[in-house]
């Protein structure tokens, strides 16, 4: 072999590790920040449920505890699910994962549903504060994003176009991201509360912490989300 080309082989050998390394490093940010969200998220939904049931169970506290259970529970497990990152799931066939992604929508939009109705049987007045008109439309979305992921199950049926099964697809993942923002909006706004913060016993400081993490496992799980569907996009086009 000439030293040019031993030269050449050296550098493709150089290259194929960079990649790798490359390759690993990303691997372990993604698995670090799946982590961090299901710690999170389980931190959240806990001092939620701890609140709801430290004064007993009447429809006010089902109200939290199924809307909760909805949106930072359910649907922020059945995005997560679509990541090939995932903890539990990563070693998943990804049609099992679509059908799971199904189960958990499904179910978090039941237990929303339910809740709503549980708090609007409770007050007489409805969705004239910030929390419950950010909830009221993150329950529309999530209905839509419902709807909407029933066509794109069928999508391959209902249009010969490339461009119009984009279009299902897109729809149903801005309707179910924006759901999921808005869930957490309504969370956040609920965390100022009187009731809550006098439960809690903290001061500001703590409010802020819980809003802070609330809003970071959310933005965290929509990029994870979309860097997936991206990357799953992009591989069937070539």
């Amino acid at each position: 072999m000439s030293a040019e080309n031993t030269e050449n082989h050296i550098n493709e050998e150089k290259v194929i590790s960079s990649r790798i390394e490359d390759n690993l490093c990303m691997k372990s940010v993604r698995l670090t920040i799946n982590v961090l969200n299901h710690v999170l998220i389980f931190l959240i939904v806990f001092i939620c449920l701890w609140f709801a049931c430290s004064s007993g169970i009447n429809l006010f506290n089902l109200h939290i505890i199924l809307c909760v259970l909805g949106y930072q529970f359910f649907m922020c497990h059945a995005t997560l699910i679509i990541s090939e990152y995932n903890t539990w799931t990563m070693f998943i066939a990804r049609r099992y994962k679509k059908h799971l992604h199904w189960v958990l929508q499904v179910f978090a939009v039941a237990l929303v549903t339910t809740g709503t109705v549980f708090v609007i049987l409770q007050k007489d007045t409805h969705f004239t504060s910030i929390h419950g008109i950010l909830g009221l439309v993150a329950l529309v979305l999530a209905l839509v994003s419902l709807l909407n992921g029933i066509l794109v199950m069928f999508s391959h049926k209902l249009s010969s176009s490339a461009i119009g099964v984009f279009w299902i697809k897109f729809f149903h993942y801005i309707s179910g991201i924006g759901s999921m923002f808005l869930g957490t909006g309504s969370l956040c706004a609920a965390f100022n509360y009187t009731s809550f913060r006098t439960w809690t016993g903290e001061g500001d400081g703590f409010i802020l912490t819980l809003i802070v993490f609330t809003c970071l496992f959310t933005v965290l799980i929509a990029l994870e989300f979309c860097i997936a569907t991206g990357i799953k996009l992009r591989t069937r086009s070539k």
